[in-house]
């Protein structure tokens, strides 16, 4: 890959743990004792989600160098950015939902977008550490903006680095991502073991 270059990817494969639906919508029972209209909501709305959903990944790789040398990205021989959404449709879609006080089916495919978009991130978290260990460098672990040590104003740094407009997302001056059902994240690649703390399975 060359310096700076950017790549977009839009080719993911979104499974969702109905667990993880249901524990979003503040339901913590066992699946068995779910009522039969949740469970009939959630297998209805999984079934209309890929209409409403779009998910596409921009990242670059770029050296430390580029990172005006804050103190985060220390001992970094390279930093990973990288944008994930799913477009703007669904968060639509849950709106009119919740108009029509159609409230759990909005409620449901709002944790469904919730829970693709982290899909979307995992799999670039994959993309990335493989991306690392080819270029014999290894990878953190993921980092979004307001996490730990990173303020949120990271996330003007990553849209500096990035062209988020070309997947349609953009940074409010509330410094919030619009549509909302985005992630951003950074890795650090290191060229010494020592410093990551993750497991890489590749």
């Amino acid at each position: 890959m060359k310096k700076d270059s950017i790549e977009i990817i839009k080719n993911f494969k979104i499974q969702l743990d109905d667990k993880l639906i249901l524990r979003c919508i503040g339901l913590k029972s066992k699946e068995s004792e779910v009522n039969s209209s949740i469970k009939k909501a959630i297998t209805e709305e999984k079934e209309r989600l890929p209409s409403f959903i779009h998910p596409t990944a921009l990242y670059t790789i770029i050296p430390y160098e580029e990172t005006s040398q804050h103190s985060i990205f220390k001992d970094a021989e390279k930093l990973a950015l990288c944008i994930c959404t799913i477009g703007p449709e669904l968060e639509r879609e849950v709106s009119k939902l919740m108009a029509k006080n159609e409230l759990l089916r909005g409620l449901i495919l709002d944790a469904m977008g919730s829970e693709a978009v982290e899909s979307i991130a995992q799999q670039m978290d994959d993309i990335l550490a493989k991306k690392a260990r080819f270029m014999n460098l290894w990878p953190s672990k993921r980092y979004s903006p307001g996490y730990k040590s990173w303020g949120l104003e990271g996330q003007k740094f990553i849209f500096q680095k990035l062209p988020a407009e070309k997947i349609g997302v953009r940074l409010t001056e509330s410094i919030m991502m619009v549509p909302r059902k985005s992630i951003s994240f950074r890795i650090n690649f290191y060229s010494e073991k020592t410093h990551i703390s993750r497991n890489v399975n590749l």
